[in-house]
């Protein structure tokens, strides 16, 4: 399925990639190390990138976590998207996005923030940050048809927060970098008024839910 992200385990091939995000709030506590903020390259497994390079899978690295405090299941995120709203009337150029639903996570590729240290040393590194939501598309769909095919607003920031601790030994250097979490849907473009007609197209939908942090010694 094009673009669709899933959890899948591949070879580890190390990258490297430039950091866009902004760091904030990164603290380290115990031990003799020394923590600092720090934007630099990110080592993500060149084949768990998504074809356009904004997405990627998690490896053994990597822990993933839900916002604190989240209680949805799965089951119940695809029950919560509403059904898609009708076209106005007289309208012909028109899409509907139908049939939409969950169908896994991803980790977006963009660092949100960042800490590392020498060891011995624990790196704590907690997040609190907006994320916008994004969409990817195979036909020029109006964002707007897109939020009510998928029963919530693509075009919204949504927060994200949690926390990782990692434990950094004597003589090692550690980092944790924080990515954005989201949970990926899927819907199918139909044209026409009312979406009479299918297109045999895709939208893809990635609303924030949490943060994948990745966290490795050196």
């Amino acid at each position: 399925m094009k673009n669709a992200q899933f959890w899948t385990w591949r070879r580890e091939i190390a990258v490297t990639l430039i950091a866009t995000g902004s760091a904030v709030a990164l603290v380290a506590t115990a031990g003799a190390g020394v923590s600092h903020a720090s934007e630099g390259p990110v080592s993500i497994p060149a084949s768990s990138l998504s074809a356009d390079g904004k997405f990627f899978t998690p490896g053994p690295n990597t822990v993933v976590k839900r916002n604190a405090g989240a209680t949805e299941t799965r089951s119940e995120l695809a029950q919560n998207v509403a059904p898609v709203s009708p076209a106005p009337a007289g309208t012909t150029d028109y899409y509907a996005i139908k049939n939409a639903h969950w169908i896994s996570q991803s980790c977006g590729t963009n660092v949100i923030q960042q800490t590392s240290g020498q060891g011995k040393t624990t790196l704590v590194l907690s997040v609190e940050k907006s994320v916008a939501a994004t969409v990817t598309k195979e036909v020029n769909v109006d964002l707007k048809y897109i939020s009510a095919g998928m029963g919530w607003s693509v075009t919204n920031t949504y927060s994200v927060k949690n926390e990782t601790r990692y434990e950094v030994p004597s003589g090692k250097f550690g980092t944790v970098q924080a990515f954005p979490l989201y949970d990926v849907f899927v819907g199918d473009a139909w044209s026409g008024a009312g979406g009479r007609f299918p297109t045999g197209k895709k939208v893809y939908a990635y609303k924030p839910v949490g943060v994948c942090f990745n966290q490795w010694l050196r």
